[in-house]
């Protein structure tokens, strides 16, 4: 299937599991390639997604079931008319039954399908039996209909409950990959926070690599930078499920995409 379009879901019920940190990486890395991409911040509550990116991301309300549903009806009316190739939506905790009745109700991945667009959900798998149970769930509803990317986060899940299971063997039957989130140290987590307080707005995580901007201490930075390179390395290999298929770079196409500013100045080396 010559896919034309992306969508990007991270439609799991727990939360605190690194989802927004995790998509924060993603479009940076989508800058990096210079793909246009437009988002949608379903997290109502933080609203963290449309404050660092304002110009490229709407915020929706998700309230009872039906409400849910007019501002899915609305989200996707939008994405499916809009130019963007690519459009990341970041959800909030405890939407996943909202958002799959939504899906369904609405034919969204049937719809898709006659657009040759095409959704990716991203997984984050924990060591406790909700998270295993939800990310089965979804895994149940879609099956070959979406793409699938697993998301490790170390700093939340210690356990193997997920590793070696059947449900990640049947995941990777239907072509799921997978991605690791580098660990970022509570001090520089606490100084983002901080920033963004001084700065009143939320800092896109290429802002905060740029030290002469003076967001963060030069040391700080250069964490935020090396965990945007690791990143980006992961993306580059998985690229087949993030980006339509005539934008999907080569091997060569990625190692020469233009570095973000932040990135072409003399940084430390912190190691893998």
């Amino acid at each position: 299937m010559n896919i034309t379009r992306r969508i990007h879901l991270n439609p799991q019920s727990k939360g605190n599991l690194g989802k927004s940190f995790e998509a924060e990486f993603r479009t940076a890395w989508l800058d990096r390639l210079g793909i246009a991409w437009t988002g949608s911040d379903l997290d109502d509550r933080h609203h963290t997604f449309a404050n660092r990116h304002k110009q490229a991301v709407r915020s929706y309300q998700l309230g009872n079931e039906q409400e849910s549903k007019t501002a899915l009806l609305s989200l996707f009316r939008r994405v499916l008319k809009d130019g963007a190739t690519v459009h990341v939506i970041d959800t909030r905790a405890q939407a996943d039954a909202l958002i799959l009745s939504a899906l369904d109700e609405l034919q969204v991945l049937d719809v898709c399908a006659e657009q040759r667009a095409r959704l990716t959900f991203f997984l984050f798998p924990t060591d406790d039996t909700e998270s295993m149970n939800n990310v089965g769930r979804l895994f149940l509803y879609a099956g070959d209909r979406v793409d699938y990317v697993i998301v490790h986060n170390p700093a939340k899940a210690r356990g193997d409950l997920f590793k070696g299971s059947g449900l990640e063997k049947q995941l990777m039957e239907f072509g799921a990959k997978a991605i690791t989130l580098p660990s970022i140290t509570p001090t520089t987590l606490l100084a983002i926070e901080k920033a963004e307080a001084t700065a009143k707005r939320g800092l896109s995580f290429a802002e905060l690599s740029h030290s002469e901007a003076g967001y963060l201490e030069r040391l700080l930075a250069g964490e935020i930078q090396w965990a945007m390179q690791k990143m980006f390395r992961q993306y580059d290999a998985i690229a087949d499920l993030l980006l339509p298929t005539k934008l999907v770079p080569t091997s060569q196409q990625a190692a020469e995409a233009p570095l973000p500013a932040s990135e072409q100045q003399p940084s430390l080396n912190f190691g893998e």
